[in-house]
């Protein structure tokens, strides 16, 4: 009876623990008060209740603890707990689709949790442990030293609360000094003395607390008592243990250590904190009451679980052997701990070795000691790589580790496995560098396929490298032979471990097959250790994530699911459909595409900020675009992609494929399937002349590499052999402005004179928009913002597509005094990343961009039309059939299907109300229909004639691009 009466009493001082905890971490609504009311005095009586339970707990921990043997073993298998424990709940939560930003943090917490003082409390009690193996005291001086203590917590109540830092980085001294006192505590004879002082504290403190929203003079000190360092707390739990030692049995300090390492865990209180900004709870001060109870009680299960996996041979003999360590003398363990590492030696060194070349192979593949993971700032390399990548370069260390322990399990040959990964990794260091050299770009696993035409690729290696590669080789072998013949380490592998390195490498890059399936278990411990593919710029993901982590992560790519059906049949049948009403539609057009000139004008992330609910300027900075929408072919088009994904609205453009059919591996076609393809059908095909102008660096999504696969006959971007000529800036813009890129479109035209097609990607007006770049932001400043919107990057932005509207409007004027047929489609590419509307409900309004399709005087006096019927709303893959119908151009069999595609199904756009990275795969991919009233439509509400002309078009973009190519011949 006592025994279970003693056990309900440790729940409840655990569940008082978790109280302070885990609630207030969680900011119910009630912690929002810090006014001078009645509501912030009762929100700081209620969390300075709650505050005495840590103390209440340490404390009484010391009284059971503070006297007992073997205190340095207790001290090494309460940090090894600790480590343990947390660290593998850190890594269940990363296996989780836990939305934590900041998962590098929490788990290097949890690996250090005494250097990062993520565990302050648990800290506290080993430095206590610590503490009381050196203070041996007898009676007198034992009173002299807890009159000491008392008075150093006593100091902060009449001084500066936080005197002595406790609140900051020494949390743990506090706690270590509540152990101390607990260590010294006698239990209570006289309970109703005991029980009066701990009343009588109690009150003073909640008073106190109570009265200090109205005392505090400019609101700062309105918490100044309401801390687990409070003296009256700690008088409050010290009274209260006198009280409790008298009916509480002695614990399992592991247990409520266990407890309190799960409670106290960052990632733990990160993934609660993403739970409570959910609307589930949305700070309600009882739902968040609700959540901190079951929290709780699952924290009690777990250390419970955890406690029976303890008592386990396995784990008893771990004991054992820290008891035996820590019960000789320091001599002693100081040769234990010297054969311990001599027996390690070889281990350490394959992985001493492995960390150096996953390091060296991060760093080389820079060309400088800056680098810069974005557009934005720079980071010298090794500070960014150390102090930012530090995760994935232990996963590369881990798999290059595994990688050498697999060459020994078969060869039993120390050396030799090490030197075999060491002339593996330069190799491959040394070909990703040549290829960043002559592309750009790393190497990736379309490549191997190139094996066949490797002497080709190795003519074209530098005579000089090869000696130096072939002089490294001759002198690693030479070494090799020699360590293994005067050095050599024997390899006693026992049956299972050798099993276990046979498959675990193998397992371990296998596993690459499944990292951009998302949602898995895979693919959420890569985005939490910090992976971040960007398929959208190659060269950039293997500096950020080295070139092994970027490699492995281009491997798991299925560009798309078959649809049913798919046959050289179908197939043939599908063309000899569609050539039927390419016939028909040609029979009422007159014009040649070819000898039009055709201008896709991306306008980075060119959009209407009025379109966004919440959002209200204070008059319209686009007026002469509105304008051309209205007496042209226009509307809004919608996006697949919010706040980035610029290359696929481009790519939707250039082919007539909607990204939304795709698989979700394949999240940006320019960089992971453009190169693959021998061929790549695009709407470059239908002009005898193409050129591409980027006022930009070219190597962006790939797209010197691309144009060249799509056909264009020149690219202009900055560096380029074609150069581009103006160069103007608006003010502080660090970019090249959208006049700049109209100025080098019209040089175009004037030194080609006949049909061609130009693709214009601007760059005036990408991100950020928080750098003040510009100095006139009053006229078309924000009258009000959705809420947790920016106003001042609303104003930069509003301002920046002002500009742009400018330089449209006199650009429109320059092509109208052409005399020959100038048709430009205008659109944004996506909404800029800077709204903060849910997108769960405001999901098609982000994905709002502004288009128009304007043809000049002569091509309108030659045929051009503006139409209205179907272009309110449309998407990218529309574009080349609008053009050919408003240019009344003919149209092959494909571009009869975009006609049908267009007039006949809403428009189609990947993830529209769904949160996640475009140019990743780390997000779910599904096609959504929008109509022209802007409203989503259900797949199913398709009539027959749509859904099978949808799956026309599937079959199509699947046999080009993943397919068998039947339909190809029929493209050239």
């Amino acid at each position: 009876m006592q025994k279970t009466k003693s056990n309900l009493i440790w729940g409840l001082i655990l569940f008082w623990l978790g109280g302070a905890q885990v609630y207030w971490n969680l900011v119910p609504h009630l912690a929002s008060y810090n006014t001078a009311s009645l509501h912030t005095s009762a929100y700081l009586i209620l969390k300075g209740l709650t505050l005495v339970g840590p103390d209440l707990l340490v404390i009484l921990l010391g009284y059971y603890v503070y006297h007992c043997s073997h205190k340095e073993s207790m001290v090494i298998t309460t940090w090894l707990n600790t480590l343990v424990l947390g660290s593998l709940l850190s890594l269940i939560i990363a296996l989780t689709n836990n939305g934590i930003s900041y998962y590098p943090s929490t788990i290097y917490n949890s690996m250090l949790p005494v250097l990062r003082n993520s565990y302050p409390l648990i800290t506290g009690i080993m430095l206590g442990i610590v503490a009381s193996s050196i203070i041996s005291l007898k009676p007198p001086k034992q009173r002299q030293l807890v009159v000491l203590l008392w008075g150093i917590l006593a100091v902060p109540f009449f001084n500066p609360v936080n005197v002595w830092g406790w609140n900051d980085n020494f949390l743990a001294l506090f706690y270590s000094c509540l152990f101390i006192l607990g260590g010294n505590l006698k239990p209570a004879k006289k309970l109703w003395q005991w029980g009066g002082f701990a009343f009588a504290s109690l009150s003073a403190t909640l008073l106190i607390q109570g009265l200090m929203p109205f005392l505090s003079l400019d609101g700062s000190t309105i918490n100044r008592f309401t801390t687990v360092t409070n003296v009256l707390n700690v008088v409050t739990a010290y009274m209260i243990a006198g009280l409790l030692v008298n009916v509480l049995v002695k614990p399992v300090p592991n247990y409520l250590l266990s407890v309190a390492v799960i409670l106290t865990n960052s990632s733990v209180l990160a993934v609660l904190a993403a739970l409570a900004d959910e609307k589930i709870v949305a700070h309600s001060t009882v739902r968040t009451a609700v959540l901190t109870v079951i929290v709780i009680a699952l924290a009690l299960c777990i250390a419970g679980a955890w406690q029976w996996l303890l008592r386990k041979r396995w784990a008893r003999r771990i004991i054992q052997r820290i008891d035996q360590f820590a019960s000789q003398d320091f001599a002693g363990q100081r040769v234990a701990v010297r054969k311990t590492l001599r027996k390690l030696d070889p281990d350490l060194m394959v992985a001493a070795i492995s960390y150096i070349v996953a390091v060296a192979s991060m760093l080389l593949m820079n060309d400088s000691w800056r680098i810069q993971p974005n557009v934005g700032p720079d980071y010298n390399i090794i500070t960014y790589a150390f102090t930012q990548r530090g995760l994935l370069l232990l996963l590369a260390t881990l798999l290059i580790f595994t990688v050498v322990k697999f060459i020994q399990a078969i060869s039993r040959r120390y050396w030799l496995s090490l030197a075999v990964v060491i002339m593996i990794s330069c190799a491959f260091i040394i070909a990703n560098r040549e290829k960043i050299a002559a592309r750009n770009e790393p190497l990736l696993p379309s490549d191997m396929a190139m094996v066949r035409v490797a002497g080709s690729l190795f003519g074209m290696v530098a005579p000089a490298l090869w000696i130096g590669v072939g002089t490294g080789l001759v002198i690693l072998v030479g070494l090799v032979y020699w360590l293994e013949k005067k050095h050599p380490v024997e390899l006693a592998f026992k049956k299972y471990w050798r099993l276990t390195y046979l498959l675990l490498a193998p397992l371990l890059f296998a596993s690459c097959l499944f990292w951009n399936h998302s949602g898995t278990p895979l693919n959420n411990l890569l985005t939490s250790l910090g992976d971040q593919p960007m398929f959208y710029n190659q060269l950039s993901g293997a500096r950020i994530n080295g070139p092994l982590i970027q490699f492995m992560n281009n491997v798991d790519v299925k560009v798309m699911d078959q649809p049913a059906g798919y046959s050289r049949a179908r197939m043939e049948q599908i063309v000899n459909k569609y050539q039927k009403q390419a016939g028909r539609i040609n029979n009422h057009r007159q014009n040649e595409l070819s000898q039009q000139t055709v201008i896709f004008n991306l306008s980075e992330s060119f959009s209407d900020p009025n379109r966004v609910p919440g959002v209200k300027l204070k008059s319209n900075p686009i007026p002469a675009i509105k304008e051309l929408q209205k007496n042209n072919t226009g509307g809004v088009m919608i996006s697949s992609g919010y706040g980035g994904g610029t290359a696929n609205m481009e790519y939707m453009t250039l082919t007539g494929y909607s990204i939304s059919n795709f698989s979700p591996t394949l999240p940006v076609p320019y960089t992971q399937l453009v190169n693959k393809l021998k061929a790549n059908p695009s709407i470059v095909d239908s002009f005898n002349h193409a050129v591409a102008i980027h006022p930009y660096i070219g190597t962006f999504y790939n797209r010197t590499s691309v144009y060249q696969k799509f056909g264009f006959d020149q690219f202009f971007y900055l560096g380029s052999k074609d150069k581009i000529r103006h160069q103007h800036r608006i003010d502080n813009s660090p970019y090249l402005s959208d006049q700049t890129a109209y100025q080098n479109v019209f040089d175009q035209l004037k030194s080609y004179p006949h049909g061609q097609f130009i693709n214009l990607v601007t760059m005036q007006n990408h991100f950020p928009y928080s750098d003040n770049y510009y100095r006139h932001l009053n006229r078309y400043r924000s009258v009000s913002v959705s809420s947790g919107t920016s106003a001042n990057e609303v104003d930069e932005f509003s301002t920046e597509i002002h500009y742009t509207n400018n330089a449209v409007k006199h650009f429109i004027k320059q092509i109208d005094g052409i005399n020959r047929p100038i048709t430009v489609v205008f659109y944004g590419d996506h909404l800029p990343g800077i709204y903060q509307n849910d997108i769960a409900s405001d999901g098609v309004k982000l994905h709002e961009t502004e288009y128009f399709i304007y043809s000049n005087k002569y091509a309108r006096a030659h045929g051009a039309k503006n139409f209205k019927q179907g272009t309110a709303v449309v998407s990218p893959n529309d574009f080349i059939a609008m053009v050919a119908k408003q240019t009344n151009s003919k149209v092959t069999w494909y571009q009869a299907l975009l006609t049908d595609v267009f007039e006949k199904l809403p428009a189609m756009a990947k993830n529209v109300e769904v949160k996640g990275d475009v140019n990743t795969a780390r997000a779910v991919a599904r096609t959504d229909f929008v109509n022209d009233q802007g409203k989503l439509v259900k797949k199913s509400s398709l009539t027959k004639q749509q859904k099978r002309l949808l799956q026309d078009y599937r079959l199509v973009q699947y046999d080009i691009t993943a397919g068998k190519k039947y339909t190809l011949k029929y493209l050239k």
